[in-house]
């Protein structure tokens, strides 16, 4: 078969996630075309707002590119992440949510009914006071700033307003699905953080350090001992379906035994239950050991969970193979281990929001076969995990694939590693809130039939039964019976004798030879002159393609 090429540009493969796993497996990224773009889930199996499909074009293979960032709204339409001035507000374009912006007061009404229950046109409005050491700290100017590049993700332009408070900075990013509040302090602040959000209305931001509902506060020691600039964030994330089993976060969770002195044996810290979680930041721990000041006592592991939102995938896809790529940010390795890390389940008790107990969720049993070495992570692109049978296993077609991610030589294998005081190793990652170029991404790949040939030159009969998703074509040279039976799909061709095709939804039949053939059909008959042997059927939601030749049935 001569080799087939996209010729139209706006199909070719540029995704370099995509590219990664074709070029592992052999393929030819010229003849692999981009077939479904960004769509909402209302159309059914192979359009997703979180996913491309792509297909080759010289095989059966397809490719699911997922990520935790619905592209689209409800209705299908782009986003619009740039602010807009209107009268004497600030107004977010299209989005599944909308953010109006007066002053120093912000209202978020969500578009479309949302996982949790809350229902279209639910609303929070809330306006935000900072203070330091008990005393209030204003903005120097209640109008904010619109920057023209996000200073967290180039990617993106004029979606950023900032308030400068002198001590800290207030920002409020817009990216697709997501508000993302944070408060940047670029000096220590001299004395305890309290933050009050003074919120109305049904919906809730969601706190990274809450006091209550409405407050964050962090003790002014807190900031003494961290790298600056130091991020407090708040945040909402709002989704395109109402079904939970459509929904996805990603981010870390931790078991922290507190301050130094406080630190347990490393087998009990293994086991331990989890009780702190992070994801609504830019980026997130992926694996983490610390020690304690206390010999041979340790004191916080870091988790990662990753969830993606794969029930687009066709009900018969037959995966073949799948690689999950995290995009490096930063690794430190102050004990000395050379730690790895690799990809497992986990079981969150929430498809859209960590909490600290899903920690003990995350399984022991390696989704890939090879852990990433410290030496081999990066940090500056994406590290690709190939995934083995029991992570293709892990994929759902109809809901939610969850992945962890674990320390394989330490903390998996509950052998500690040696003891040195009060430091650290990790390796971290950039998490769906940094957005387009960084966020979590699966590559799937699956066909949805698998095309046997078979012949012989004697008399005889062949017959075979197949399930969905598989297609035999059989023929003899001689005089015998051959019959084919699928569930779906039914072909015989290439006979001089009686030749039957059974299905139970459609049937193709032809012949090049002298005889009979019959169909027995629950709802449709097409009839085709099959040339040749080497005939290919594609199939898909109730198409069958020929080469060069397509039939709606």
């Amino acid at each position: 078969m001569q080799f087939q090429k996209v010729n139209d540009p706006a199909k070719i493969v540029t995704d370099p996630v995509l590219l990664a796993a074709l070029a592992g497996q052999g393929i030819d990224k010229d003849g692999v075309e981009l077939w479904h773009d960004y769509a909402p889930c209302a159309l059914g199996k192979g359009y997703s707002p979180y996913a491309k499909f792509y297909r080759d074009l010289n095989s059966s293979r397809q490719y699911m590119v997922v990520s935790g960032l619905p592209m689209v709204d409800a209705y299908g339409q782009p986003h619009d992440l740039a602010w807009r001035a209107k009268n004497s507000r600030i107004e977010s374009g299209n989005n599944i949510f909308h953010a109006v912006v007066e002053g120093n007061t912000t209202r978020l009404i969500a578009l479309s009914d949302q996982p949790d229950g809350t229902k279209k046109d639910a609303e929070v409005c809330f306006h935000p006071q900072l203070f330091i050491g008990g005393g209030e700290v204003q903005p120097l100017s209640p109008l904010p700033l619109l920057l023209e590049t996000d200073p967290v993700n180039p990617e993106y332009h004029h979606n950023v307003l900032e308030w400068d408070y002198g001590v800290c900075r207030r920002r409020i990013r817009i990216i697709e699905g997501r508000y993302l509040g944070s408060w940047v302090f670029t000096s220590v602040p001299l004395g305890d953080v309290l933050i009050r959000y003074n919120q109305q209305g049904g919906l809730r931001l969601r706190l990274q350090h809450p006091i209550g509902i409405d407050e964050e506060y962090l003790p002014g020691e807190y900031f003494s001992d961290r790298e600056l600039p130091v991020v407090i964030a708040d945040s909402a994330a709002f989704y395109p379906d109402a079904n939970p089993e459509t929904s996805s976060v990603d981010g870390n969770v931790l078991h922290n035994t507190g301050g130094y002195g406080t630190g347990i044996v490393w087998s009990s810290l293994v086991a331990a239950a989890g009780n702190l979680c992070d994801d609504a930041t830019n980026t997130f721990v992926a694996m983490g050991l610390y020690s304690d000041t206390v010999s041979a006592r340790w004191r916080t592991i870091y988790r990662g969970i990753v969830l993606f939102n794969t029930a687009s995938l066709p009900d018969d896809a037959i995966i073949s193979a799948a690689s999950l790529s995290l995009y490096g940010y930063a690794k430190a390795d102050s004990l000395s281990c050379s730690p790895n890390i690799n990809i497992y389940s986990s079981n969150p008790a929430s498809n859209n929001a960590l909490a600290g107990g899903d920690y003990a969720g995350i399984g022991t049993a390696h989704f890939c076969d090879t852990p990433i070495t410290y030496s081999g992570w990066s940090n500056a692109g994406y590290n690709d995990f190939s995934l083995n049978a029991s992570g293709l296993a892990g994929i759902s077609k109809t809901g939610v694939s969850k992945f962890g991610v674990r320390n394989a030589s330490y903390d998996v294998a509950n052998s500690s590693p040696a003891w040195v005081s009060a430091v650290g190793s990790n390796m971290q990652c950039y998490a769906s809130e940094r957005g387009t170029g960084y966020k979590p991404r699966l590559v799937v790949t699956y066909s949805l039939g698998t095309a046997v040939s078979s012949g012989d030159s004697g008399a005889g009969a062949e017959s075979s039964s197949l399930t969905a998703g598989e297609l035999k074509i059989s023929g003899d040279a001689g005089s015998g019976n051959e019959a084919i039976c699928l569930r779906n799909f039914s072909v015989a061709e290439s006979g001089s004798g009686t030749e039957n095709a059974l299905a139970q939804k459609q049937v193709i039949a032809g012949d090049a030879g002298a005889g009979a053939e019959t169909s027995d059909l629950e709802k449709s008959l097409l009839g085709s002159t099959v040339v040749g042997s080497d005939m290919k059927l594609h199939v898909h939601r109730g198409r069958v393609g020929f080469p060069h030749k397509e039939v709606n049935i």
